[in-house]
């Protein structure tokens, strides 16, 4: 999923990448279950949203998640499962329950629409840098090898991470906590479910600890279970019987007739890499952090990843930016990685109960995924003091260098959208009702630097309460400016116009692109 959002946000930045999977195609397995609001925010810009919720779980609709004993079992509570619309009003989207099987084909078809190079029954054998570039050696099925020549590598190779192992990063953190499974099944459930309307049941008994969930539409029988393994069978080898009979005590019924489709088992572990790059090599998704699944952070993580250095790459391949931009990728997301795997392990922990410190340190859902705070040189920070939190509340948006720009709707050509719609690779400068000297400096930068830079005077369409948000929310005079960055985050903000803004954001850009 991480190796294949990369190629697609390097394609839509004009770069051709070139993809290799050891696999002769996508998994068939679920895995990742759920597509967050902040990688839906990103499938917007693309134009992929209803390609997303079209494959999405036919029971994501339903919005409780539903404890029992086991499926036939006494119900132990209700709670509320992900949203499909963003209840805080932070974004202009929500979750989609869409396992990785479902949401892997959609990345691949508009990666190779727009002309990424995507080569399965490939694999990377082994690989050496120089100062300008990686020469890597490429396996195929048939035992043919050929060597390609790259500027870049970007690798997404799982948890196993050979590439990282390669380089010698380590990793750190809490480490192995067991076994998970995923099994997938056929067998008919309805008469348990029992018009019960939910999209996932999680299953507590002496047998299994886990959760269900349904794969098919109405008038399937194709169903998962994903149970936990105790510590003491972190290394048994679970056949189709055993896996029967994990079925078979999470529904409560023990002749239950059950057919097994497949099963796959990970570690459940936690950690992150020592480091997120060795020269021309730069790390993404499992190979540099891993998390438990509570909270379905995950794979979104990497899909972010991938979306915070594409457009750094674009920039330094095009020449428009110096390679020290790239350094701003670990100083980024490293952060935001240890904090989120923290996250996930107190989430994965609550199951036992929490002690009052790891309680302490929970945050809610809307601050792990939108409240990140970026500290690197392709933010330009404020002399005001900095407490140095990874995050701050998205509820309440700073506006502030390094922060997800704060959710906008604005009047674009006579249409009301959403300002993270349209963020589609370049930067783009906002400037308050007050702030028509923008234009022409933000248009004299474009001319001068080739840049995709985009503008927009907020208040020149939009009502005032709009206007007014624009102001509260990001901090500036009705003459300031905020710039945003291709990813959405805020790389800089003037509150009040400068005597030359075209010479400011000029400086500014320089800076931030390290030329």
């Amino acid at each position: 999923m991480v190796g294949l959002a990369a190629a697609l946000f390097l394609a839509q930045q004009g770069v051709r990448p070139l993809l290799v999977e050891r696999h002769a195609g996508i998994s068939a397995h679920p895995r990742a279950q759920a597509a967050s609001p902040r990688t839906m925010e990103l499938m917007r810009a693309l134009g992929l949203e209803a390609a997303v919720r079209a494959q999405e779980n036919p029971h994501a609709q339903y919005g409780d998640v539903l404890q029992a004993e086991s499926l036939a079992g006494a119900e132990l509570g209700r709670f509320d499962g992900p949203f499909r619309h963003d209840p805080n009003e932070v974004a202009a989207t929500g979750w989609t329950l869409i396992g990785q099987d479902r949401f892997e084909p959609v990345l691949r078809a508009r990666a190779e629409e727009l002309g990424a190079d995507l080569r399965f029954a490939t694999e990377l054998v082994g690989f050496t840098q120089d100062p300008d570039g990686v020469d890597a050696v490429l396996r195929d099925t048939g035992g043919g090898e050929r060597r390609v020549r790259a500027r870049y590598l970007v690798a997404a190779d799982g948890f196993r991470a050979p590439v990282r192992e390669s380089l010698g990063i380590g990793h750190h953190g809490q480490g192995v906590f067991g076994r998970q499974m995923n099994v997938v099944f056929h067998a008919d459930l309805d008469p348990y479910v029992a018009g019960r309307r939910f999209f996932l049941c999680f299953v507590s008994n002496p047998q299994v600890k886990g959760v269900l969930g349904k794969l098919g539409g109405a008038g399937s029988d194709r169903w998962v279970l994903a149970p936990s393994l105790p510590p003491e069978d972190s290394h048994r080898e679970y056949g189709a019987g055993a896996c029967v009979e994990l079925v078979r005590a999470a529904v409560g019924v023990p002749d239950l007739p059950v057919t097994v489709e497949s099963s796959t088992s990970w570690e459940i572990a936690a950690w992150v890499a020592d480091r997120f790059r060795s020269g021309r090599v730069l790390l993404a998704g499992d190979c540099a952090h891993v998390m438990p699944p509570t909270g379905g952070f995950g794979g979104n993580m990497g899909v972010q990843d991938a979306h915070n250095l594409a457009w750094k790459l674009a920039l330094v391949l095009r020449g428009q930016a110096g390679p020290g931009l790239l350094d701003s990728y670990e100083q980024e997301r490293a952060p935001v990685a240890e904090f989120t795997v923290e996250q996930g392990v107190i989430r994965y922990l609550q199951r036992s109960g929490l002690d009052e410190e790891a309680a302490a340190r929970h945050r809610p859902e809307t601050t792990v995924l939108f409240g990140h705070v970026y500290r690197s040189d392709a933010v330009l920070g404020e002399d005001a003091p900095d407490e140095g939190a990874p995050v701050e509340d998205p509820i309440l948006p700073s506006g502030r260098p390094g922060t997800r720009a704060p959710h906008l709707t604005l009047r674009r050509g006579g249409r009301a959208l959403p300002l993270h719609d349209l963020l589609d690779g370049g930067f783009w400068l906002l400037a308050g009702p007050g702030g028509a000297d923008w234009e022409p400096a933000a248009a004299r930068v474009r001319a001068a630097t080739g840049l995709g830079l985009d503008f927009h005077r907020v208040g020149g369409h939009e009502p005032p309460e709009v206007t007014e948000r624009f102001l509260k929310t990001y901090g500036v005079g009705a003459a300031g400016a905020v710039l945003i960055r291709p990813d959405g985050f805020v790389a800089w903000r003037a509150q009040d116009p400068p005597a030359s803004p075209a010479d400011e954001l000029s400086a500014v850009l320089a800076r931030l692109l390290r030329r």
